[in-house]
């Protein structure tokens, strides 16, 4: 298996959106009170604002022309708050790789990309969300060295 990463362009759209609706419907199936099934779970209108974005990127393992895994990061910055620090970050809204073939490197790769790309852009740091009940990515995210520094909690009422 040969892996290019690159970035997407709007010919990756269908491929992409059935790759992030694999993801999603996980999701869907351990939180039916936040996710629901969708045939597009990434609007095609978002999909091209993303690829317009000069402080975003879409970036896609591919093995030939099949789409295998999937980043999706922008540059942020923290609120102008007296009591916060200013500070220059990458964030990753999305990421995922095609289930059946995890856990071969493709994951490593693209969030090495998504590093560089964030290094090059002066971020000091990457974050992203994570649903507990995605152990498999809260270990995937820890072996990458990242850390937990928050925690979003919830209760129905």
């Amino acid at each position: 298996m040969k892996i290019n990463i690159c970035s997407a362009t709007n010919e990756d759209y269908f491929a992409l959106n059935t790759l992030v609706k694999e993801g999603h419907e996980e999701h869907v199936i351990e939180e039916p009170t936040v996710f629901k099934s969708v045939e597009s779970v990434m609007p095609k209108s978002y999909f091209k604002e993303l690829l317009k974005d000069n402080d975003g990127n879409i970036f896609i393992a591919k093995n030939g022309e099949s789409v295998i895994g999937f980043a999706v990061i922008s540059i942020e910055s923290s609120p102008s708050f007296p009591s916060l620090v200013q500070r220059k970050y990458a964030y990753i809204h999305d990421f995922g790789v095609k289930k059946e073939i995890q856990k071969h490197g493709i994951g490593k790769l693209l969030f090495e990309r998504c590093k560089e790309w964030a290094k090059a852009r002066g971020a000091l740091s990457i974050e992203l969300n994570v649903w507990d009940f995605n152990t498999n990515a809260i270990e995937f995210y820890k072996h990458l060295g990242m850390e937990s520094i928050s925690r979003k909690m919830k209760i129905n009422v």
